[in-house]
């Protein structure tokens, strides 16, 4: 019965691997069965008309702050993609970590605030082209 069965997978792989070309195009029925019916196939000509026409330009990155105990820690990524045009994708970040303290006190000529920022920053951009 295996023997059977393995023989009949290949026969089948075999048959669609068989009918399967390059220079064929795919028929409405084939296309209909996976939900495409309306969609027409592409020449060979055509498609190499338009092939490699396109850019696409992206970039990631991020940046992170840490300053004692805090931290903050952002990521970025861009990109853009255009036919016949040229495509440039630009991305940023910013990190700030720290402490913020406000201390009111008093002093001799009256009370005075103080204000203290202590922390961390951290950033960076990027940016791409393709032609």
């Amino acid at each position: 019965m295996k023997n059977v069965l393995v023989a009949s997978c290949a026969l089948v792989l075999l048959a669609c691997v068989s009918t399967a070309s390059a220079a064929e195009p795919i028929s409405k029925s084939i296309l209909g069965s996976m939900g495409l019916g309306g969609m027409q196939s592409l020449s060979d000509a055509d498609g190499t008309a338009i092939r490699g026409k396109g850019t696409f330009a992206g970039v990631w990155g991020g940046s992170t702050a840490l300053f004692q105990g805090s931290a903050s820690a952002n990521n970025y990524e861009a990109g853009a993609q255009w036919v016949n045009k040229d495509s440039t994708a630009l991305g940023n970040s910013l990190s700030f970590a720290g402490v913020v303290e406000a201390i009111y006190a008093q002093d001799p000529t009256g009370s005075a605030l103080s204000v203290q920022v202590l922390g961390a920053i951290a950033g960076g951009s990027a940016w791409a082209s393709a032609h």
